[in-house]
């Protein structure tokens, strides 16, 4: 695996509300999103998104679960 020792910039295929996203991975671990043609930028480090695609993911499951058990009644 290659280590993150520069920026990596991305830009999203569909728009979201009208704009591209711009996604940048940047060193120190850390995610950084804007839309296209902006400056504002929104900064989450990629421990607190993986915690949160894991606590999304444990959600959607108990939704799931209790979905089941109450079209099994």
């Amino acid at each position: 695996m290659t280590p993150l020792t520069k920026r990596v910039k991305r830009r999203t295929i569909a728009p979201h509300r009208g704009r591209r996203i711009v996604v940048s991975m940047l060193p120190g671990d850390v995610l950084s999103f804007r839309e296209e043609r902006t400056r504002r930028e929104y900064v989450l480090s990629i421990a607190g998104a993986y915690t949160y695609a894991v606590m999304l993911e444990v959600e959607r499951r108990k939704r799931d679960k209790a979905a089941k058990r109450k079209g099994a009644r």
